[in-house]
């Protein structure tokens, strides 16, 4: 997940990030696609099934085995035909710049490329969009305190998806992780990068609160804090057979939304 992380730079922490191990998602899913439909994309509208990329066929998201994603940038990696690629940009209008080997329309509209046989970068912002993907050294989204924690707390999570970062804010950094040892047994796990302990006591106090008053939605759910210099507050969600991954974010949002007002 902090490789993935490392991919784009801190400034794209103001963006809801989506981290994706697909692979992972590909093995789950034999027999039982349907389960894990919600959390088994990408992030990227770029991969809408109803309007096909500026690379026309020759890119299929069962190409990406690891991907990051904003809604203006990302990284993916994974076994693409970079030849049939790039021949499908330039018949696009794609042009290809002398100094980032970027694939750009002229005037810089629309969303960049990088394209190799193993790895495909994209963005579209500001007038050098490619510095969102090629961060400097020490300046991505792994390098920050907040985003290391997370991730730590998160642990083997074959998706996880990152709230933007609020630095000015009680709750710096939400985020909500899959695992899952078989497709019949996911746990989601929310954790919560705070700026203090009595944050992280007022936090766990409203996500046990909630967990009572929703029985049985939340039932088995265990709440820690972690303190320290920068606490954490981490609920271990377990779901069964019958509960599709992604629930706490899609239709049982009560957990996640609890933080809201802190």
């Amino acid at each position: 997940m902090l490789q993935g992380l490392g991919s784009l730079a801190e400034d794209t922490s103001a963006n809801q990030v989506t981290y994706l191990d697909a692979e992972k998602v590909r093995e789950l899913s034999k027999g039982d696609e349907k389960r894990f439909a919600s959390v088994g994309q990408p992030g990227s509208s770029l991969l809408n099934a109803y309007e096909p990329g500026p690379w026309g066929q020759h890119l299929k998201v069962t190409q990406i085995d690891t991907a990051v994603d904003t809604k203006n940038a990302g990284h993916w990696e994974g076994s693409f035909d970079a030849a049939a690629i790039t021949t499908s940009l330039k018949s696009n209008g794609y042009k290809q710049s002398e100094d980032d080997e970027s694939w750009t329309r002229p005037g810089r509209t629309g969303v960049s490329f990088q394209v190799s046989k193993d790895e495909i970068s994209y963005s579209s912002q500001g007038d050098t969009p490619m510095s969102a993907v090629n961060p400097k050294d020490g300046a991505s989204l792994a390098d920050k305190n907040e985003y290391q924690r997370a991730a730590e707390c998160l642990g083997d999570a074959y998706r996880a998806d990152f709230n933007p970062l609020t630095p000015t804010r009680p709750v710096r950094l939400s985020a909500l992780g899959q695992q899952a040892s078989a497709a019949a047994k996911n746990t989601e796990v929310l954790c919560l990068v705070v700026k203090d302990e009595a944050t992280a006591n007022r936090a766990a106090t409203e996500l046990r609160s909630v967990i009572t008053a929703k029985s049985p939605k939340f039932d088995g759910t265990k709440v820690t804090v972690e303190k320290g210099d920068r606490p954490l507050v981490r609920a271990v969600v377990p779901d069964t057979a019958a509960q599709r991954p992604g629930r706490l974010m899609i239709s049982d949002v009560d957990l996640w939304m609890a933080i809201t007002d802190l």
